[in-house]
C-alpha cells in the first residue's frame, strides 16, 4: 500500500471510529445529568458504577480474551473456509468459558449476599458477548455495523434509562436493566438480519487446533488486561475504602466525564490496529509510524484542553450541586488518560509480532506500581492520593513500553512536541487560579492557536495524504 492510500485509509478509518464512539460517547454524556438527578443517592450511583466496572474487568477473564485473537486472526484469514474454521473455534471455547463462569458465579452468589447480584450476572455476562460479537464483526470487514452495534448501544442504554429510571422511578435496577437490554438487542437484531456468525459456524470444521492457536495469542494478553483496568477503573475501590461511598460516588462521576478522553484513545486504537498490522512489514514502517505517533501526540493535547474547557464552563449545569465538587479531579484524571493514551499506543508492537507474552512485564510491574502507591498515598490524601497514584502509575507504563517497544519499532516523535505538552500545562495550571472566565478562555485559544502552529507542515501532509486518493507513489513532507 503506498503512502497516500494508507494515510487516507488511516484518516478514514479514524473518521468511521470516531462517528460511532463520539456518538455513542455524547448519549452517554448526556446521561450523566439524568442519572445524577433521578438518583441523589451518590452511594448508590457509586454501587451501579463498580458493578459495570467489574463487568468490563472480566469479561477479558471470562472469555478468554478471545475477543483480541479472533480479530487479529480473522483480519490474517484470506478464505472463506479459514473465516469459518476460526469463528468455529471461537464459538466453541466461548460456549464452554461461559458455561463454567456462569456456574462459578451462580455458587459464589448462592453463599455471599450480593446486591441485584442477578442484575449484576446478566450485565457481565452481556457486557462479555458484546465485546466478542463485536470484535467478529470488525474482523469480518463490517466496520460500519460494528460502528452501527455501538451507536444503538448508546441509544437503547439513554431510552431505556428515561423510560426505567425518569418515567418508572426504578432507580439503580432500571440502570442496570436498560445496560443489559442495550446491549443484548444489537447483537440480536444484527444477527438475525446478517447472519455473521451462524453463516461461518461449521459444526464439522476441525477447530481444536486454531483454538489453541487464538489462546495462545489471547492468554498472554490477560493479565494485561486485568491491570489495565486495575490501573483505570480499579481507582474506585481504592476511593471506596479510603474515603467512604458518598466520595466514590463523587469520583464516579468525574471518572465518567473522564471517559471522554479513553474514547478518543479506543477511536484511535481501534484504526491504529488495523493499519499498524497491515504496515508492520513496510520497508519505512519506523517512518509512517513516528509520523502518526507525532500526530497522535498533537490530537491528545488538544482534546485534553478541549475537554477541560468545556467542563470548566458546563459543569454548572451539567451535574447537580452535590456531585459538583468532582471538577477538582478532572484535570489530573484527563492527563493520567492522555499518558495512558500514548502508552496503549505502543501495545500494537506485541500484537504486529504476535509476541504478547513480552506484554506481561510491563503491565505486572505497572500494577505493582499502582497498587503500592495507592496503598502509600490513598489513607494519607484520600481521592487525590489514588488521582496521584494513577499519574504515576500511567507515567511509568509509558516510559517502560516506549522502551520495550524499540524491539519492533523506533518511535523518534519531533521535538516540537514540546509546545503541546506545555500548552496543556499552562491551561491546566489557570484552572486551579481565579481569574475571570474571559481570561481563562482567552488563554484556551491561545493554547489551541500555538498547537496547530507550531505543525504547520504535518497538517498540510496529512491533508494532502487523506484526500488525494489518486496519488501514486508521493510521500509528502516528513513530519519532523
Amino acid at each position: 500500500m503506498d503512502q497516500s492510500r494508507r494515510w487516507k485509509k488511516f484518516v478514514h478509518d479514524v473518521g468511521i471510529y470516531g462517528v460511532g464512539n463520539v456518538g455513542a460517547k455524547v448519549i452517554t454524556f448526556l446521561m450523566v445529568p439524568l442519572y445524577t438527578h433521578f438518583i441523589p443517592d451518590t452511594a448508590a450511583f457509586g454501587y451501579f458504577d463498580i458493578c459495570l466496572t467489574a463487568a468490563f474487568l472480566l469479561s477479558p477473564l471470562i472469555t478468554l480474551d478471545l475477543r483480541d485473537g479472533l480479530f487479529r486472526y480473522l483480519l490474517d484469514a484470506d478464505s472463506d473456509r479459514a473465516r469459518s474454521t476460526i469463528i468455529t473455534a471461537s464459538c466453541r471455547v466461548l460456549a464452554r468459558t461461559l458455561a463454567l463462569s456462569l456456574a462459578i458465579m451462580l455458587a459464589v452468589a448462592f453463599f455471599v449476599s450480593i446486591e441485584h447480584s442477578w442484575l449484576t450476572l446478566a450485565l457481565l455476562l452481556s457486557v462479555a458477548v458484546l465485546e466478542v460479537y463485536g470484535q467478529t464483526v470488525r474482523g469480518l470487514g463490517r466496520n460500519h455495523v460494528f460502528v452501527g452495534m455501538g451507536l444503538a448501544t448508546a441509544l437503547l442504554i439513554a431510552l431505556l434509562s428515561i423510560v426505567l429510571v425518569a418515567w418508572m422511578d426504578m432507580g439503580i435496577a432500571g440502570v442496570f436493566i436498560a445496560n443489559i437490554a442495550a446491549r443484548v438487542l444489537p447483537i440480536a437484531v444484527v444477527e438475525l438480519r446478517l447472519r455473521l456468525v451462524s453463516r461461518h459456524f461449521d459444526a464439522g470444521v476441525a477447530w481444536k487446533p486454531q483454538a489453541r492457536e487464538l489462546l495462545r495469542f489471547s492468554l498472554p494478553l490477560l493479565p494485561a488486561i486485568v491491570i489495565w483496568w486495575v490501573l483505570s477503573f480499579g481507582d474506585r475501590w481504592f476511593v471506596l475504602w479510603a474515603a467512604g461511598a458518598e466520595a466514590n460516588g463523587i469520583y464516579a462521576v468525574a471518572a465518567r466525564f473522564t471517559g471522554a478522553i479513553y474514547t478518543f484513545t479506543v477511536i484511535v486504537q481501534q484504526a491504529w490496529q488495523e493499519t499498524a498490522i497491515l504496515q508492520f512489514r513496510s520497508a519505512d514502517r519506523d517512518r509512517f509510524f513516528s509520523q502518526i505517533f507525532t500526530l497522535f501526540i498533537y490530537a491528545v493535547c488538544g482534546v485534553v484542553i478541549v475537554y477541560v474547557v468545556v467542563l470548566k464552563f458546563n459543569y454548572g449545569w451539567l451535574v447537580e450541586a452535590h456531585y459538583a465538587s468532582s471538577l477538582q479531579y478532572i484535570f489530573p484524571m484527563a492527563i493520567a488518560a492522555g499518558i495512558f493514551s500514548l502508552a496503549n499506543f505502543l501495545e500494537m508492537g506485541y500484537q504486529c509480532a504476535r509476541e504478547t507474552r513480552r506484554a506481561l512485564p510491563a503491565s505486572i510491574a505497572t500494577g505493582m506500581v499502582n497498587v503500592v502507591f495507592n496503598l502509600l498515598l490513598a489513607p494519607l490524601w484520600g481521592t487525590w492520593g489514588v488521582v496521584t497514584a494513577s499519574l504515576v502509575s500511567f507515567t511509568f507504563f509509558a516510559i517502560y513500553r516506549y522502551a520495550d517497544t524499540r524491539r519492533y519499532f523506533t518511535l523518534t516523535p519531533s521535538w516540537r512536541t514540546l509546545v503541546p505538552v506545555a500548552m496543556v500545562a499552562l491551561v491546566g495550571a489557570c484552572l486551579y487560579t481565579t481569574m475571570p472566565w474571559w481570561c481563562f478562555a482567552g488563554v484556551a485559544c491561545i493554547s489551541l492557536a500555538a498547537i496547530v502552529l507550531s505543525l504547520p507542515q504535518s497538517w498540510r501532509t496529512l491533508l494532502r495524504h487523506s484526500t488525494s486518493g489518486s496519488e501514486s507513489g508521493s510521500s509528502g513532507s516528513p513530519i519532523e
